[in-house]
This record gives structure tokens, C-alpha cells and sequence, in this order.
């Protein structure tokens, strides 16, 4: 799997995909659904799979000082993750003040179309985007038209009746309810650390 790290570093041969866009945290159940939906059109259209995700995610950036909401996954495993279910290329985009206050309309014209010459985007069916949120499944639906590309909504995916999501899965684990984690994620949940030494008092 490619991973690009920003805009600058996209090249002419990285012009023609199928893609999704949205942060992928814990990769659950529900993002599965949008990746097997985007594997069937690549398939069809013979073209790349990429996802394109944010580093920090939106609402890190957004919490300033405040506690962000606990990530699922951090980038190494998402990444992990993505490749693991076939995906070729994860473009990051820097969440910073100019992405965030860039017009949605900007976001389509300068990267979706000019720099990556989407041919297909797949989206999940809460997807957002752009400042103040203006960005949503309407307007790339416009945006298309004009372009020359399509776009697809993915319906919720339902668990015990309820929306899969990655504040559900969250909440389960808050709740120590790790089964339920587990099937919202299609796979038990797991996390990864790094070793801290500490002052090494312990030692005899």
C-alpha cells in the first residue's frame, strides 16, 4: 500500500482512483461496508482504491484545549488495517487552520477533481466536509455532474437496530462491554502502546 502524506507530494500518476474520505477510526463494521462498496467499483472501473483521511483527526483540532474523544486506533494500525482489506492508497491530509476553514467547493475543485481526478467517491451517509461543515452529499452530487464523476452514499450499518459508529464503539468500551466492541468492530478490539522506562526505581 502507497501512503502519501499530503498534497504536495501527489503526482500526475496518482490522477484517476475511486475514493472514500473520513477519519476510519477503529476501521469498524460500518467503515468495512464503505471499503467493500468501494473494492466492488474498482473492480469495475479498474482503477486504484483510495482513502483519504486527516492528521489530527477534525475533532482533535477542534477540541483546542479540551479532551478530545479517545482514538481507537492510532494511524500506524489504521494503516495496517486499510492494507489488510486491500485498500492501495491512503492520502493524509494535515488537519490544520487552512484545512479547516477552506470552502467545501475548494476542496472538490482543487483536490478531488484537479489533483485526483476522482472518478468514483464513495461516502458514508453522515459525511461532512469543508468550512463550517457546508460540504455534503448534494453538493458532490452537483459537483459530479459538472466534473464528470459519481457519487455514492453508504447506508448506516445496523447493529442490534442501532448505527455503527466509532462513539459506539467508544461507549462500549467505557462500558467495559467488550463483546459488543467486538461485534461492532468485526473483530475483538486491541490496542497498541509504547513503552515508557520511567525512572527505573523498581530495579534491584
Amino acid at each position: 500500500m502507497e501512503f502519501i502524506r499530503g498534497q504536495h507530494n501527489l503526482r500526475p500518476r496518482h490522477h484517476g482512483c475511486v475514493a472514500t474520505i473520513g477519519n476510519f477510526d477503529g476501521v469498524h463494521l460500518g467503515h468495512q461496508a464503505i471499503l467493500a462498496q468501494l473494492a466492488e467499483l474498482a473492480g469495475r472501473l479498474r482503477l486504484p482504491r483510495l482513502v483519504i483521511t486527516f492528521e489530527p483527526q477534525p475533532q482533535e483540532f477542534f477540541a483546542g484545549p479540551a479532551a478530545p474523544p479517545a482514538r481507537l486506533m492510532r494511524l500506524r494500525e489504521k494503516l495496517l488495517a486499510l492494507e489488510g482489506l486491500g485498500i492501495e492508497r491512503v492520502l493524509c491530509l494535515a488537519f490544520d487552520q487552512r484545512l479547516a476553514a477552506m470552502p467545501a467547493e475548494t476542496f472538490i475543485e482543487d483536490l478531488l477533481v484537479a489533483r485526483l481526478g476522482i472518478r468514483h467517491l464513495v461516502i458514508g451517509d453522515d459525511f461532512r466536509f469543508g468550512y463550517r461543515r457546508a460540504g455534503d452529499f448534494a453538493m458532490l452530487v452537483r459537483a459530479g455532474q459538472q466534473h464528470g464523476f459519481e457519487v455514492v452514499d453508504n447506508n448506516s450499518y445496523m447493529v442490534d437496530g442501532e448505527r455503527v459508529s466509532s462513539t459506539r464503539v467508544r461507549q462500549a468500551l467505557g462500558w467495559g462491554d467488550l463483546e459488543l466492541a467486538a461485534q461492532l468492530l468485526g473483530r475483538p478490539y486491541d490496542m497498541c502502546g509504547r513503552v515508557a522506562h520511567g525512572d527505573r526505581r523498581g530495579r534491584t
